[in-house]
Formats: C-alpha cells, sequence, structure tokens
C-alpha cells in the first residue's frame, strides 16, 4: 500500500527585509517625537531645582540680613555674607550641590549692597542651550533673566511664566 506524504510547505522563518526596515522607520519616527520632550521634562526639573536653590539662598541672605542689619557686611576686611569672587557658601555654589550630578547651574552674588543684592544662577554643563537663560531673583523677590540670555519668547512675562513656574 503507498503511503500518502503530506506536503509541508518549508516556510523560511524570520522577518524578511522590508519588515525589518518598516519596524526601523516606526521605532526612528517615534523616537523623534519623545526625544525633545524627554530632554524639556529634564531641563524643567533641572530649572526648578534651581529656582527652589534660588529661593534657599534668597532666605539665607534675609536671614543674614537679620542679623546684621546688612547684606555685604564686613567683619575687618572680610566679607561675612559671600565668600571671595561673589560666592555663596559651598552648599549654594551649583545646582545639584557638589556630589549630587553634573552641574546645571552656578549661583553667584551679582550685586551686593548694604541694602540690596541679586542672586544670578547662570546655566552650565547640559544647560548652557536652555532657552530660558539665565535665572535672576532680587532681594525685593523679583524673578528675572539676565539681559539677553532667553530665546523664543515673546515677551519676558511669557519667558517668567514658562521658566519660573
Amino acid at each position: 500500500m503507498e503511503t500518502i506524504r503530506s506536503c509541508r510547505f518549508n516556510r523560511p522563518r524570520g522577518l524578511t527585509l522590508i519588515e525589518v526596515m518598516v519596524v526601523v522607520a516606526i521605532i526612528g519616527i517615534l523616537a523623534s517625537m519623545a526625544y525633545p520632550s524627554y530632554t524639556e521634562s529634564v531641563a524643567k526639573g533641572r530649572r526648578s531645582q534651581a529656582t527652589s536653590q534660588l529661593v534657599e539662598a534668597q532666605q539665607w541672605m534675609e536671614r543674614f540680613y537679620a542679623e546684621n542689619l546688612n547684606y555685604a557686611a564686613t567683619v575687618g576686611t572680610s566679607s561675612v555674607a559671600v565668600t571671595s569672587a561673589n560666592q555663596f557658601p559651598a552648599r549654594f555654589n551649583t545646582v545639584p550641590p557638589m556630589g549630587e550630578g553634573g552641574t546645571a547651574y552656578n549661583l553667584t552674588l551679582s550685586a551686593v549692597g548694604a541694602a540690596s543684592y541679586t542672586i544670578l544662577a547662570t546655566r552650565a554643563g547640559a544647560m548652557t542651550g536652555d532657552r530660558c537663560g539665565n535665572l535672576t531673583l532680587d532681594h525685593l523677590g523679583r524673578k528675572g533673566f539676565a539681559p539677553g540670555t532667553t530665546t523664543g519668547f515673546a515677551d519676558d512675562a511669557a519667558a517668567r511664566a514658562y521658566c519660573w513656574r
């Protein structure tokens, strides 16, 4: 008796080149949409950390003023409020603080007088190209930017609403 053999088609296993290219194209499209959102989210987090550290430094300056009745008080020839080169105590020098990651902002006192000061957060590292620019906070609590450092905003009010939230 004859046995009937079943014909099995030998179908190759795996993906064709066209299928692989379609998958690569889809991944590329998704990545091109997700990456800018991710980088802006990281920048927003770093800005948030910088603004909170600016406020913390402002509170430190106000406590200093309450004790000395002067933002730029000196004892002898050395400044009590700041170290040399208008730097805060070490905990305020960088954002994030030393040992907690790469520097995103450097904090300095850009103008210190007996009754006034301005704290400047200068972009550094990965934040150098940030559209929000260098942030400022003064003795009256006014939030702002170093002149000419913001880009892509209609005016200062729009920049302040976006960058200081």
